[in-house]
């Protein structure tokens, strides 16, 4: 799945790309392999057929309509009447372009009129064909000079094979669209094979089925995810990434600080003085019965009793970064930044409810996204600047509205910082020389990780970019902040960022 775009636009690649039925074997053909299919076909004809001779059968009536209607006025007006001077003379002045003889054949039809009963019936079934001779000529304009075959086609079969290439640009335009409702199952079954058609009947209920299922909406915007669309792609893009992962490898470790604590009613362990009371009747009674306090009454003692094990997991408040400058379009990076932006989301709603977490997307300007504008987030082709000052503002302003006491940014960004929002003023710059930050933009960007550092606030950078002047930045974003920095490749930063994540999780962040 491409993870930079739209609902309205993931739908329409799906389309267009096809797809792995769950729980089936069965793939269902994109269009754009129908497409393909369909040019296939197209090459094919262009490579057997040739229409040198399509209009062959056309110019031969024309020329029999003449000589029979010539040879008839001759023998009835004479050879030197005026009349028959006139006839003749337009007879054989008809143009060469078919289709504009017949039209004026069809003035002489008028006036003066056939003289030749035979000549008139060979008139008349040509102008029944005349619509068919325009198109073959316009046709053949075209395409004509495409059709390099062996064979030639007369007049009928040109005609069949112009039809036929109509319907498979009708057909193509349709699959183009999307508009499948539009495609006959005749006009399938001429030009595709049984399981590309079983496709397009699949692909063609595709968006109904998605709302009747409750994943999308119909909307005036087009295409509208629903919350159980959000969930369930979230859990695709946490499902995605962890998939060749062990469980081994998530890095969770368990925590000796207090924070907020769960039983765990399968483990117990004996009690230790000063340690939460929370007591296994059972375990604690049978400890007490193996001493030997058998009796009217259980003699319990101290060292009898046992308690739960609890584990211990801290309340966190985590902001997301997302970078969505232009540069992020390059290499696949915004759509693995993406992806895991939805997976994060998804994990700690569903796995950590009690934790907060939110997104900010900063290009030139930096602004919080809502789940709705997240799963339709998209890199900013018309603001090419990385405003990260702007973006450690915003953040700072969302951690004030929790209490949490370990709060921490996560940026994803491919770029050195260009611009700047301050009071109300946008200061954006295309770097210096050998891509060097300008000075004013680094002071005031690193001043905001100063009151991200007095706010107790820990940034990780997570770097798709090993250029040196990010690099350099980021290292001294690092010294202020004491935070970490990794760099990651596009494809490798959902296992990076997420089991990261998890394993932090188990700590307390200070």
């Amino acid at each position: 799945m491409n993870w930079s775009l739209s609902a309205q636009e993931a739908l329409e690649w799906l389309m267009r790309q096809g797809m792995k039925l769950p729980n089936s074997n069965m793939r269902v053909i994109g269009s754009d392999e129908l497409l393909q299919e369909l040019r296939r076909q197209r090459q094919e004809s262009f490579q057997a057929f040739n229409f040198d001779h399509a209009l062959d059968d056309v110019r031969a009536k024309l020329d029999e309509i003449v000589e029979r209607e010539v040879r008839t006025s001759r023998s009835e007006l004479g050879a030197v009447h005026p009349e028959f001077l006139r006839r003749e003379e337009a007879l054989r002045s008809l143009p060469l372009k078919e289709s504009e003889a017949i039209e004026k054949l069809e003035g002489y039809d008028k006036s003066p009129g056939f003289l030749d009963r035979e000549a008139q019936r060979l008139f008349d079934e040509l102008k029944e064909r005349q619509q068919s001779v325009k198109e073959l000529e316009r046709f053949i304009r075209r395409y004509g000079h495409q059709f390099q075959g062996a064979d030639s086609l007369d007049f009928d079969e040109a005609v069949k094979m112009m039809n036929r290439f109509k319907q498979m640009a009708a057909l193509a335009e349709a699959l183009r669209s999307g508009n499948f409702q539009e495609i006959s199952l005749e006009e399938l079954r001429e030009f595709l094979q049984e399981d590309q058609i079983q496709s397009i009947l699949i692909l063609s209920s595709l968006p109904a089925q998605l709302e009747k299922a409750g994943f999308i909406r119909q909307s005036e915007q087009g295409i509208r995810l629903t919350p159980r669309g959000f969930r369930k792609i979230g859990q695709n893009a946490l499902t995605e990434i962890f998939k060749n992962l062990q469980r081994d490898q998530f890095g969770l470790h368990s925590l000796a600080r207090s924070g907020v604590s769960t039983i765990n009613p399968e483990e117990t362990r004996p009690y230790e003085f000063g340690r939460p009371f929370n007591v296994d009747i059972v375990r604690t009674l049978s400890n007490a019965l193996r001493r030997g306090q058998i009796g009217p009454r259980i003699q319990v003692s101290p060292d009898d009793f046992e308690v739960y094990q609890e584990s211990h997991e801290t309340q966190c408040t985590t902001v997301l970064m997302l970078d969505m400058s232009w540069s992020m379009s390059r290499d696949g990076r915004f759509p693995a930044a993406k992806r895991v932006a939805l997976a994060m989301d998804y994990l700690i709603r569903l796995t950590y409810p009690r934790d907060h977490y939110h997104t900010i997307g900063f290009s030139t300007r930096a602004r919080e996204l809502n789940t709705e504008q997240l799963y339709e987030a998209t890199w900013d082709p018309s603001d090419p600047f990385t405003n990260l000052q702007e973006g450690l503002y915003l953040a700072r302003q969302l951690f004030r509205k929790h209490r949490s006491r370990n709060k921490q940014i996560i940026v994803i960004t491919d770029g050195q910082p260009t611009a700047t929002h301050i009071n109300g003023h946008t200061n954006a710059q295309w770097p210096g020389f050998m891509g060097s930050i300008p000075p004013d933009i680094q002071r005031e960007t690193l001043k905001e990780v100063d009151n991200c550092t007095r706010e107790h606030i820990v940034i990780n950078t997570f770097m798709l970019d090993d250029n040196p002047v990010l690099t350099k930045f980021v290292e001294e974003m690092t010294r202020i902040n004491h935070g970490r920095a990794f760099f990651s490749l596009p494809h490798n930063l959902g296992k990076y960022l997420l089991v990261d994540y998890l394993a932090q999780r188990r700590k307390r962040i200070a």
